[in-house]
């Protein structure tokens, strides 16, 4: 939390030095002055400050009076001069104690995206001292980044702002400008609407739900965010285990095959389990260990024994070729039967695959008609009431086709469709397994048929070279032999560093599953009622203070969506029906309700643990004409509220006179001005 202990304002003419200085204290803080003087300027320059435009609306432009933009005067009455350079600064502290001082420039040669600090008051910055640092605002990165001025502003307050989902899909920061909309009631539009208005074009999911749970700290927000944090997450690990097992399939060669390795990463897989590949070796998936030991032995036969010659051998290698050319003709069979087996299983696919298409269409047909359905729509059930569609008039039943039953219902039947999505997306699965098993034993058909044609023509050359020769075949099946073997030990490789990877993201991604089954159902815990009972507690005691009346103070709650405040009431028949306040209340309740929450959650702030600011600003809280008692009712309420930990800043332009009657018996610090709050100074 943070407490504003020093407003400065300075507009520099040709001839003169024009400003204010305003010290602050803890409290209760009233600056009177006239319509048009400058006294909202003085909190509105907090806003400008702290780089916090944005939290009153989209545009960027200085939300200062043209006297600190452009030109200011010295009375009403007086000629204009030119404003050639100006400045705000402004002097925080917060709970440890620690300053902030800041200063952002106007007009002048000095960057408004600039904002500079120092580490201790105003009065020992004009005399040289503390250490300074710049910063930047209204810039990517300003809230994320170690010299972006928010970033370094929410760590000062003690906020950790959380990650919230956005409309486009992605999350991004409940950024600074989302929450002071809550601790600031500006003149102009703070006073239309009790929560806000709040910055809704940054496009923030549940934007009031989002912000009341933070300044709440609400056990249930917490869950919630970190149950969006945890799914983020889990779906990040399960992208990497299948970009990672995909390029591990795909890059295995297509002779072979991993058994045992799961689509999705599984507790199990990660805490083992056997992985082994296996390749397609004499018409039958072998692992890959097993085959290669019988290549190994082939190999180590041919090392031991001396490489035979043509003479004497004719007889071998005749028998040879015929049998090479009997499986090189069985082979070609084999591989033309798969042909029709591939296009078997490519038809069976795609006609799953049309299958599950229509399927959802016709469930998304379905929901979309029960929705119209109990939005009261009667479109589409013309035939079960025997009723023409077009003209409306009644339809004899011979015209309809006999039924014997009654069909399903929209709900019946959009169950009956998912249960048939489960169902041929299962065998879609299955076909294009299927599928890919084709295609690897057809590849390996086609290396084995290439391997037999080499081994014919090398059995034919043996037969025409000189009979002291050596026989040729065997020397190329060697060679055949070690290239496959390195090539299989090559994929193992590569196989088993894979698989340790994906066993740690299987692992990784049981952890976050555990955590989100720990995390439980996010709802309300016993603190986060306490706080919302003691919110509402205190908003109605608030309300009868302020003398609201356009209904009973206790029938006023809280809504459980977005804790807006609703009304509680009965309709003719006694029923309990809550809604909306709205436009129920009159003007004046409806300042009233926007003082007792402002002012509430200070309190509550002072009861329980929250990410309140510590202050809470009402630019002219005199609205509708509010009566002196109402007034003296506001004022009293607000120092007792902010007591000597908290701080409430208030301008009015109501009479000294008043204003001084109002503050009877209340403690409070006042600053008066007499004529423009901006005068020239020394």
């Amino acid at each position: 939390m943070i407490q504003i202990r020093h407003i400065r304002l300075r507009s520099i003419t040709a001839n003169n030095t024009y400003g204010v200085d305003i010290p602050l204290s803890s409290g209760l803080n009233v600056i009177q002055a006239d319509n048009t003087l400058g006294k909202s300027t003085t909190l509105m320059s907090i806003i400008y400050g702290l780089g916090l435009e944005r939290a009153i609306g989209p545009r960027v432009d200085v939300p200062l009076p043209y006297a600190m933009r452009e030109r200011i005067q010295l009375q009403p009455e007086s000629e204009y001069e030119l404003v050639l350079e100006s400045y705000v600064a402004i002097q925080l502290q917060n709970d440890d104690g620690e300053i902030l001082s800041v200063r952002r420039g106007i007009a002048g040669a000095t960057e408004r995206k600039l904002i500079q600090t120092w580490d201790c008051p105003l009065e020992e910055v004009d005399l040289g001292l503390g250490n300074q640092k710049d910063f930047f605002v209204l810039d990517a990165g300003a809230a994320v980044r170690v010299d972006g001025f928010h970033h370094r502003l929410a760590n000062f307050i003690g906020w950790d702002l959380p990650q919230v989902p956005r409309f486009d899909g992605e999350e991004g920061l409940l950024y600074l400008e989302t929450l002071f909309p809550m601790f600031f009631v500006e003149q102009k539009r703070g006073w239309s609407i009790v929560q806000g208005p709040l910055p809704t074009y940054l496009g923030i999911q549940d934007l009031p739900r989002r912000i009341m749970e933070f300044i709440l700290d609400l056990d249930a927000g917490k869950v919630r965010r970190r149950r969006s944090e945890l799914r983020k997450e889990q779906l990040i690990l399960q992208t990497r285990y299948r970009e990672l097992r995909k390029e591990l399939v795909q890059g295995k060669g297509t002779l072979v095959r991993i058994e045992g390795l799961p689509n999705e990463p599984t507790a199990e897989f990660g805490q083992g389990g056997s992985v082994e590949l296996s390749v397609y070796h004499d018409e039958a998936w072998r692992p890959l260990a097993e085959v290669a030991d019988e290549v190994q032995a082939r190999i180590a036969d041919f090392d031991e024994a001396e490489f035979s010659v043509l003479e004497g051998a004719e007889d071998g290698l005749k028998a040879q070729l015929t049998e090479a050319e009997e499986q090189y003709s069985n082979l070609n069979s084999q591989v033309q039967v798969l042909r029709q087996d591939h296009q078997l299983a490519r038809s069976e696919q795609l006609a799953f695959e049309d299958r599950v298409e229509a399927l959802e269409t016709d469930l998304l047909r379905n929901q979309d008609a029960l929705k119209l359905q109990k939005l009261g729509s009667t479109l589409g059930s013309a035939s079960t009431d025997h009723t023409c569609p077009t003209c409306q008039q009644s339809v004899a039943t011979e015209l309809l086709p006999a039924v014997s039953r009654e069909a399903m219902g929209l709900e019946e039947n959009i169950v009956f469709i998912k249960s048939q999505l489960d169902l041929y997306r299962s065998m879609l699965g299955s076909a294009s397994n299927n599928l890919d098993m084709i295609n690897v034993r057809y590849q390996s058909l086609r290396e084995e048929v290439q391997e037999q044609r080499f081994q014919i023509r090398s059995l034919k050359r043996d037969l025409l070279r000189p009979t002291k020769s050596p026989v040729r075949s065997e020397l190329e099946e060697i060679v055949r032999l070690e290239a496959r073997l390195e090539r299989w030990q090559a994929q193992q490789e590569k196989m088993d560093g894979a698989v340790d990877g994906l066993r740690a993201i299987a692992r990784e991604w049981a952890r976050v599953r555990t955590e989100l089954r720990e995390l439980g159902a996010g709802n309300l815990t016993v603190e986060d009622k306490s706080k919302i009972s003691s919110f509402q507690g205190t908003l109605q005691e608030l309300l009868a203070r302020f003398r609201f009346s356009s209904f009973r103070a206790n029938d006023i709650t809280l809504s459980g969506d977005d804790f807006r405040p609703q009304v509680v009431t009965q309709d003719e028949d006694g029923d309990r029906v809550v809604k909306d306040i709205g436009f129920e209340a009159s003007a004046s309740d409806g300042i009233r309700l926007k003082w007792s929450y402002i002012l509430a959650l200070v309190v509550l702030s002072k009861k329980f643990e929250t990410n309140h600011a510590g202050f809470a600003v009402f630019d002219e809280p005199g609205q509708q004409q509010m009566r002196e008692l109402d007034l003296a009712a506001f004022f009293a309420e607000s120092a007792r509220g902010a007591g000597a930990n908290r701080q409430v800043l208030v301008t009015t332009s109501e009479v000294l006179d008043r204003v001084t009657d109002a503050l009877e018996g209340v403690e409070a610090t006042i600053h008066t001005f007499d004529g423009y709050i901006l005068k020239p100074l020394g």
